[in-house]
C-alpha cells in the first residue's frame, strides 16, 4: 500500500560506489530548547516496544526496551534521498531502516547502522504521533522530531536520523 504513495526510487544495488549524502541542513542536530517531553506510556505496545509515527511524515520508529535499541524505518517509495548502496551481504531492501543500540552489541556489530531488511520491523498502524518539537526518552534512548525527521541518540552520543529527505548515522 505504501508503494501507492509516490513513485519508487531506483532500487539499491550492490556497489563499490561511495554512499551518497544529504545536505547537512536537513539533518536535525539538537532538540529545540523548548522541546516537549512526552510520556513514553502513550506509545507503549504489547510486546515491550514503543512505536511512534514521526510528525506528519511517512517515517516511524520503534524503541525495543528488552533489546535496548531503536529502529526507524520508512517505505522505499517514501525516501526522497539517493539510494544507499547495499553491502554484498544484503539481498533485500537497504537504506530505509536504521538501527541504534544503547550500548555496543555483544556480537561486535556497529552501534548505529542501516539494516538489511526483508520487511517492516514494526507496523505503525494505530501508533501515536510524536510531533515536531516533541521528544521521548525510554530505555537509554532519546528521540525527538524536527519536521518529518526523527533523531534518536543513546547516552554515549551515538545517533541515527531518518526522514523522507534525510538520514544520518553517528557511531
Amino acid at each position: 500500500m505504501a508503494g501507492c504513495a509516490s513513485t519508487p526510487k531506483a532500487a539499491p544495488t550492490n556497489s563499490p560506489d561511495p554512499t551518497p549524502s544529504v545536505a547537512a541542513s536537513l539533518i536535525p542536530t539538537a532538540a529545540p530548547a523548548n522541546v516537549v517531553n512526552v510520556d513514553p506510556a502513550n506509545f507503549a505496545g504489547e510486546f515491550g516496544e514503543s512505536t511512534f509515527k514521526v510528525g506528519d511524515g511517512p517515517t516511524w520508529c520503534t524503541i525495543n526496551e528488552a533489546g535496548q535499541y531503536v529502529i526507524c524505518e520508512q517505505s522505499e517509495a517514501d525516501a526522497n534521498y539517493a539510494p544507499i548502496p547495499a553491502p554484498s551481504t544484503c539481498d533485500y531492501s537497504y537504506g530505509y531502516q536504521v538501527k541504534l543500540y544503547v550500548d555496543q552489541p555483544a556480537d561486535g556489530s556497529k552501534i548505529a547502522d542501516f539494516t538489511c531488511s526483508s520487511g517492516a520491523y514494526a507496523d505503525p498502524t494505530g501508533a501515536n504521533v510524536l510531533n515536531s518539537g516533541e521528544q521521548i526518552t525510554l530505555a537509554g534512548i532519546t528521540c525527538f522530531v524536527e519536521g518529518t525527521a526523527a533523531r534518536c541518540s543513546n547516552e554515549s552520543g551515538n545517533y541515527i536520523v531518518l526522514g523522507p529527505d534525510a538520514w544520518a548515522i553517528g557511531d
